[in-house]
């Protein structure tokens, strides 16, 4: 199991009002992402050197630099509308949000040359992740428009926007050095549907009155 888990619940049925002004609601978000941006640039560096020389992340760096990472990601997908649910500020874990990036607890000891060359290493990543950013740019606009002229997000949407969503947790979390392991595609997951199914048979018809 990769260590860094994303899960999104799915809401067939956003706010209309708060889809429509999104980008304008977003600015204090951005405000606050600029402020963890510059904290964890910094404690990006201090880890990398940290996990060179000892070879093990410590668990407040640990801690830290994952929780901005979630920050990041719970902003993310309020911004691209898979939720409507407003993000917290703060980068503690949160169960009870429908975004969730989940981090499994630091290794006993991580690469120091995997590490040395972390900048090399995600370069691909990188680059696919910033080509399936235009897929999420097209796939929030579509979302935009179902959900403001027609009051519902079809669960396809939903569906790319947790791809997305859930490569990028992994990817940034690569970056931080959170793992050694390469950040694979198709783990996320997205539940609770908001819609009842019927997955029971259909009915036989009655059987013809004797003749």
């Amino acid at each position: 199991m990769y260590p860094i888990d994303y899960e999104a619940d799915f809401n067939p049925t956003p706010n209309r009002w708060t889809t429509f002004f999104r980008i304008i609601l977003a600015i204090p978000w951005m405000i606050v992402a600029l402020f963890w941006g510059i904290l964890v640039s910094i404690t990006h560096l201090v880890a990398w050197v940290v996990v060179i020389i000892i070879g093990r992340y410590p668990q407040g760096l640990y801690n830290f630099n994952a929780g901005v990472v979630r920050f990041g990601i719970r902003f993310s997908a309020w911004l691209y509308l898979q939720t409507d649910v407003w993000p917290p500020f703060g980068i503690s874990d949160d169960p009870s949000y429908p975004i969730r990036v989940n981090f499994a607890p630091p290794a006993a000891r991580q690469s120091r040359l995997k590490a040395l060359f972390r900048i090399i290493l995600v370069l691909p990543m990188l680059i696919v992740s910033y080509g399936i950013g235009y897929m999420q740019l097209g796939v929030s606009a579509v979302s935009w428009l179902a959900i403001v002229f027609r009051g519902y997000q079809p669960e396809g949407i939903n569906s790319a926007l947790t791809f997305v969503n859930g490569f990028n947790a992994r990817v940034g979390g690569y970056y931080v050095l959170l793992t050694d392991d390469y950040p694979p595609i198709g783990l996320e997951k997205a539940t609770g549907t908001g819609v009842a199914l019927d997955t029971a048979p259909p009915a036989e018809p009655p059987a013809a009155p004797a003749a």
